[in-house]
């Protein structure tokens, strides 16, 4: 199991998605008050939502999801953590998987050479029989 170093709260998650729409917004070149106008909500409702001060419903997420062109997690994801656990995890992932491709490539390069070794073993006896 794995642990973070910082527990997850829901102000630490309002503010993640407050900080990827400001980016988002800022990217598509828009104003509070141009994104509001969009939304049809208040420029004070967007700039508490990007402030982390209020959360955001379904609706509101796959409106900004329309307007931004993005992902769900996109909007939830927070760059700031520290994802070295999971990147240590990756890593011992990748490891695994190779180590049992490599097992797995040398245990059907044993079992083909052992097959061809049989099957050249039972002609040669099959032609040593007929030249009898």
């Amino acid at each position: 199991m794995f642990y973070f170093s910082s527990m997850t709260s829901i102000q630490s998650i309002r503010k993640a998605v407050g900080k990827n729409i400001r980016r988002f917004r800022e990217e598509a070149g828009l104003t509070q008050e141009t994104m509001a106008e969009r939304l049809g909500f208040s420029t004070s409702h967007i700039a508490n939502i990007e402030g982390g001060k209020t959360g955001i419903s379904d609706e509101i997420l796959a409106s900004l999801c329309n307007l931004f062109n993005k992902k769900p997690a996109e909007i939830y994801n927070d760059p700031d953590l520290n994802f070295s656990v999971d990147k240590e995890l990756k890593l011992a992932i990748n490891d695994s998987v190779k180590k049992v491709i490599q097992n797995s490539s040398k245990d059907i390069s044993d079992e083909i050479l052992r097959r061809v070794t049989n099957e050249l073993t039972v002609r040669g006896y099959s032609e040593r029989r007929r030249e009898r």
